[in-house]
C-alpha cells in the first residue's frame, strides 16, 4: 500500500504497478543502509524500540526500500486514488480489554482511536502533549517506521507466549528434543537451575583429567537433590544421584565402597547399547583403587558418562515425568525474557486530557504502544465502521493466512460487545476449509452490508487450493515477480469471476439509499 502510494494518482497509471512489482522483485537496500537508518531512530527518537529495529532492518528488506516521506505528504496529491488509512492497536488497552479504546488509525489528515473519536493531526503525531495541548513537537514518523509499525507481527509478547506455550507442549517437538543425546543435562539444568557445564560434558572432563572442578560437581549434586524431590523416588534419578556422589568421593578420594550395593541393584539388567555389563565389580575396583587413582576416577566417570547416554532407554516413562519440568522452565525463561520485549513505544498525547467518555487508564499515560492491527483482527472493519463514515457497503477481499472466515466472525463478536450494527455471519465448516469466492452478508437497518471475497478460493484455485495456501505464508521474506503477478491473477479472477454480482449488490444499495439508480452507477 505504502509502495502505491509514493506516486500521486496511482490508481490510474498502470506503469507505476509494473514499477512496484520489479522494485519488490529485483530491488536491494544493503545492510549499511539498512543500519544507518536504524542508527537515525536510535539518535533521534526517544522512544526507540523494537518497532525501530523491526522498520530499520526488515521492513526493508520486504519492500526493498528506505522511504523517509510522511504521511501528512499524501493530503493533497492523491485525490483520484482510494483514501488510505492505516491501522495499528493500541497494545496496552488490549490487554487490559479496553475494546474500543484498542483500534487505532492513521490518515494522511488524523492519527488516532477509530472508536473512541479522540485524534490529533497526523503531523504531530508523536509529539508531546499535556491536558491537550502541545508541550513539544517531534518529527513525524517516516513511512518506512510506519510500514514497520503496522507490520510488527511478532509485537505481541501474549500472543507469542500462547503460540510457543502451544509449541513446546506438541508431542512432535517433545519427540523431537528427545532425540538429543544431552536431554538429560537440559532435564537437570533447567529442574535444578544450576548454571554450569552440562553434565555429560563434566563427565567427559574429569574422565580425560581435564577438569577437577569437584565443588562444581558437589553444588550441583546438592542442587539435584534440593530442586529434584518429586523425581527422586523413582530409580532413574537416584541412579544418577548415586553415581554423582560416587564420582564426587573418588575425585576427592574418600570412601566410595558403601555406595556399591545400592548402585549394583539400581544398575541390574541394565546393558550399554553395544550389550555391556555396567554393574559394578567392587573387587577389580578396590585393585584399581590400589593401583591407580586416575584408573579409579576413569571407570566412575566412565560409567556416570554411560548412565548418562542411556537414561532414557531405561527409563522411558521419564519422560512423561521430566518434561512438564522442561516446560515449565522453558516457559519461565521465555516470559522473564519477553519483559524486555517492548514495541511500538510512542507520547500519548491524550494524557491527562479531560475526557469522560474515554477510559481513564488510557488518559493517565505518558507512553503508550502500538502494534500490528493484525494481531487482533486481520482485516480493518473498524476503520470502516467508524460511526462519522456512515458506510453502507463494505467489499473486503480478505488476504489472511489461515481460517478464511475469521476477520469476520471476531469483528461481528467485537461489535456485539461494543454495540455496533454488523450484519449476522453465519458460517459453515466447509466455508472454512474450503471457502467460496463470494459471500453477501446482508446489512439490516444501520449494518453495512458485507461482501466477501477469500484470496483463495474453490472458484480461482479449484483443486490447487491448498497448494496455494501453502505457497504464500506469512514469513518468508519479498515475493518474488512472478509470485507477485499470480497474486494479483488470482485476485483480478475474484472480481472477474463476481463483477456482475458486485454490481448488483451496489445497484442494490444505491436504490434503497435513494429510490432511483443513477445514470454513472453501472459505469462505476
Amino acid at each position: 500500500m505504502a509502495s502505491l502510494y509514493e506516486k500521486a494518482n496511482w490508481s490510474s497509471d498502470k506503469e507505476q504497478i509494473k514499477v512496484v512489482v520489479e522494485r519488490l522483485g529485483h530491488g536491494s537496500v544493503s545492510l549499511m543502509e539498512r543500519f544507518a537508518q536504524l542508527n537515525k531512530y536510535f539518535q533521534t527518537n526517544d522512544n526507540f524500540s523494537l518497532t525501530d529495529v523491526w522498520a530499520a532492518l526488515v521492513m526493508p528488506e520486504i519492500v526493498m526500500k528506505i522511504d523517509e516521506s510522511t504521511l501528512s505528504n499524501y493530503q493533497t496529491c492523491h485525490d483520484k486514488d482510494p483514501y488510505p488509512i492505516f491501522t495499528v492497536n493500541n497494545q496496552d488497552c488490549k490487554y487490559e480489554c479496553l475494546l474500543r479504546e484498542t483500534f487505532f488509525e492513521l490518515t494522511p489528515h488524523e492519527a488516532g482511536y477509530t472508536l473512541a473519536g479522540a485524534f490529533v493531526e497526523t503531523s504531530n503525531f508523536g509529539s508531546i502533549f499535556n491536558k491537550g495541548f502541545l508541550t513539544k513537537r517531534k518529527p513525524e514518523m517516516d513511512m518506512t517506521y510506519l510500514q514497520g509499525l503496522c507490520g510488527s507481527a511478532l509485537a505481541d509478547k501474549e500472543v507469542i507466549l500462547e503460540k510457543f506455550k502451544e509449541y513446546v507442549g506438541g508431542w512432535e517437538y517433545m519427540k523431537a528434543l528427545l532425540d538429543f543425546p544431552d536431554l538429560l543435562d537440559i532435564s537437570l539444568s533447567l529442574i535444578t537451575g544450576y548454571e554450569c557445564a552440562p553434565l555429560l560434558q563434566m563427565a567427559n572432563e574429569l574422565l580425560l583429567g581435564d577438569s577437577n572442578d569437584e565443588e562444581n560437581l558437589k553444588e550441583f549434586i546438592d542442587c539435584v537433590k534440593k530442586e529434584a524431590v518429586a523425581l527422586q523416588s523413582h530409580a532413574g534419578p537416584r541412579l544418577i544421584l548415586q553415581a554423582l556422589e560416587l564420582c564426587y568421593r573418588i575425585l576427592r578420594g574418600e570412601d566410595w565402597t558403601d555406595l556399591e550395593v545400592e548402585l549394583n541393584t539400581l544398575l541390574k539388567g541394565k546393558k550399554t547399547e553395544s550389550g555391556r555389563d555396567l554393574m559394578i565389580n567392587k573387587d577389580d575396583w578396590l585393585e584399581a583403587d590400589r593401583n591407580s587413582k586416575q584408573l579409579l576416577k576413569k571407570l566412575a566417570f566412565g560409567l556416570l558418562r554411560n548412565i548418562c547416554i542411556a537414561f532414557f532407554s531405561w527409563f522411558p516413562d521419564l519422560n512423561k515425568a521430566i518434561w512438564p519440568f522442561i516446560v515449565e522452565n522453558i516457559l519461565k525463561f521465555v516470559e522473564g525474557w519477553l519483559k524486555f520485549w517492548i514495541w511500538g513505544t510512542n507520547y500519548n498525547y491524550l494524557y491527562s486530557v479531560n475526557a469522560p467518555h474515554i477510559d481513564q487508564r488510557l488518559l493517565k499515560r505518558e507512553i503508550t504502544h502500538l502494534e500490528d492491527a493484525g494481531l487482533l483482527v486481520n482485516s480493518p472493519y473498524m476503520s470502516a465502521l467508524r460511526a462519522e463514515r456512515e458506510i453502507d457497503l463494505i467489499i473486503s477481499f480478505d488476504f489472511s493466512e489461515g481460517d478464511p472466515m475469521e476477520t469476520l466472525t471476531e469483528t461481528a463478536k467485537h461489535c456485539n460487545e461494543l454495540g455496533i450494527s454488523f450484519p449476522a455471519i453465519d458460517c459453515t465448516k466447509s466455508d472454512n476449509n474450503s471457502p467460496k469466492g463470494f459471500y453477501v452478508f446482508k446489512g439490516v437497518k444501520e449494518a453495512p452490508t458485507v461482501i466477501h471475497i477469500p484470496l483463495f478460493n474453490v472458484e480461482n484455485c479449484g483443486s490447487e487450493l491448498d497448494a496455494y495456501i501453502q505457497k504464500y505464508t506469512t514469513f518468508q521474506g519479498a515475493y518474488s515477480p512472478e509470485m507477485i503477478e499470480d497474486l494479483m491473477k488470482k485476485a483480478g479472477e475474484n472480481v472477474l469471476n463476481h463483477k456482475e454480482h458486485l454490481m448488483e449488490e451496489i445497484k442494490a444499495i444505491v436504490q434503497q439509499k435513494s429510490g432511483t439508480m443513477p445514470s454513472s452507477c453501472l459505469i462505476a
